[in-house]
């Protein structure tokens, strides 16, 4: 497979991690990518982060320097973080974020742009129930329907406060109105089986097939990543079941692209004997598959295997030169961990198999 990596962003002094972001293709053909950019001294999920972004001008090859486009002080907090990417109904440009509250809960919030230059930032109304509510990267997807969707996996603040050791909870976080408010879907999924009575259904993702079904994974501690489906009504899906796809406790990603779906997730868990570098998390290696039903999918095409590292948090975006870009978690121990540093791939569309 053809790969080529095209920009890194590591910690530094009072920068010290960089991690989950999501692309966006701006008014003037640029790309934009937006991420999680920790401040101080602390890369902990909960420590002071802004949304940065980075801005290319040649599909991916080269990239500006970073700015922040919204600070967690503009929603009177320390911590937003996690981004997905949607172009809006009138044509704007915006990343949503999780907004970390005082409170212990999560809500949603975004920054938008008319010009892919200025960006303004609001609060998406939370008209779901108040809980500590988790939505990874390039998690946000518009169905057929118009709707948009964030994948959610939740525990209650109080869980949270006590030290959140307790299974979550997998939904999802649904907007009739182009992101201004969000309620939550009719269903809840979990499961206390002995390998998840302390994690559950986490970090879930959500595609819709050509045909208008659904498919919804989960990442969980049972060395694969569950798997649920739906006929179309997006409150109705099939109790959640081990999949197809392998996996440590670590985000899988699913998007159709052109035509193509492509997994991306790491395949080995850890089994009786495998030694993996302190806080990789066994998230090494890092592959790409393609599907062209989004159901059988290809050999396993590898991103990288450094053992030292650690690969987690993909985003995908296809560039109009034939190539897949991917940004992802890449770090080792002198970065401190695997999600410090943030690296962008090139893949040529035609070398995966």
């Amino acid at each position: 497979m053809n790969m080529t990596l095209t920009h890194q962003i590591p910690s530094k002094e009072g920068n010290p991690r960089n991690s989950e972001g999501a692309f966006l293709r701006g008014k003037k053909g640029e790309i934009l990518f937006a991420y999680s950019c920790y401040q101080g001294d602390s890369f902990e999920d909960h420590a002071s982060c802004n949304i940065a972004m980075a801005v290319s001008s040649d599909e991916g090859k080269t990239w500006s320097e970073s700015r922040i486009i919204a600070k967690a002080s503009d929603f009177g907090v320390t911590n937003i973080m996690s981004v997905s990417a949607m172009e809006q109904k009138n044509g704007d440009l915006a990343f949503y974020f999780l907004i970390k509250e005082s409170d212990g809960g999560t809500t949603l919030g975004r920054a938008v742009s008319k010009d892919g230059v200025d960006f303004y930032t609001a609060r998406c109304r939370a008209d779901f129930p108040s809980n500590y509510y988790v939505v990874n990267n390039d998690r946000l997807v518009r169905t057929r329907d118009d709707r948009l969707v964030a994948p959610a996996a939740y525990i209650t603040t109080e869980q949270l406060l006590a030290g959140g050791r307790v299974p979550y909870t997998t939904t999802l976080l649904i907007s009739e109105d182009d992101g201004k408010s969000f309620f939550k879907a009719d269903f809840d999924f979990t499961t206390k089986d002995r390998l998840n009575a302390r994690y559950g259904l986490q970090e879930p993702g959500i595609l819709e097939r050509a045909d208008g079904s659904f498919y919804l994974w989960m990442r969980t501690n049972s060395y694969c990543q569950y798997e649920s489906e739906s006929k179309g009504d997006i409150d109705r899906f099939t109790q959640p079941a081990p999949g197809q796809f392998t996996s440590p406790p670590s985000p899988m990603q699913v998007k159709t692209l052109d035509g193509v779906t492509y997994a991306i997730y790491n395949p080995i868990p850890r089994y009786n004997g495998r030694v993996c570098a302190p806080g990789t998390a066994d998230r090494t290696p890092f592959v790409i598959r393609k599907s062209t039903d989004g159901r059988h999918y290809g050999p396993l095409n590898i991103i990288e295997d450094d053992p030292t590292r650690g690969y987690c948090y993909p985003a995908v975006f296809p560039t109009r030169d034939g190539c897949l870009l991917i940004a992802y978690c890449r770090g080792d121990a002198a970065d401190g961990n695997t999600l410090c540093r943030l690296g962008i791939a090139r893949i040529e569309t035609a070398s995966v198999e």
